[in-house]
């Protein structure tokens, strides 16, 4: 799974591709990433956040993009809005800082 502005993740295990929609529910145990690469938040298992640039890793290069965008009070649907809440600010900072300390990057096949 891909999405602009997290971590990419992989599911565990192979899914089967069909006629019709496929789910795969990555919330239900981190176990269901490849590498077990989920953040536990209020009882689910979510997708890291914090990858602006794209490059497998959260780190000091998302920062900037984000406090360039943060500093030109832009706002909306941007790639820098790591919260999601429509604003670039101190709040989306905060989610990039916590996940660069963490080292969190891609963990793939």
């Amino acid at each position: 799974m891909k999405h602009r502005n997290s971590i990419e993740t992989w599911n565990s295990t192979p899914v089967p591709f069909g006629s019709g929609a496929t789910n795969y529910n990555f919330s239900s145990s981190a176990d269901q990433a490849y590498g077990s690469n989920l953040k536990l938040i209020s009882g689910k298992y979510v997708i890291y956040s914090g990858d602006i640039n794209q490059d497998g890793f959260t780190d000091s290069a998302d920062m900037t993009p984000l406090d360039n965008d943060a500093s030109n009070y832009l706002s909306g649907y941007r790639t820098p809005d790591i919260n999601g809440d429509g604003t670039i600010d101190s709040g989306d900072m905060t989610f990039l800082d916590n996940n660069s300390t963490l080292y969190v990057a891609r963990i793939a096949p």
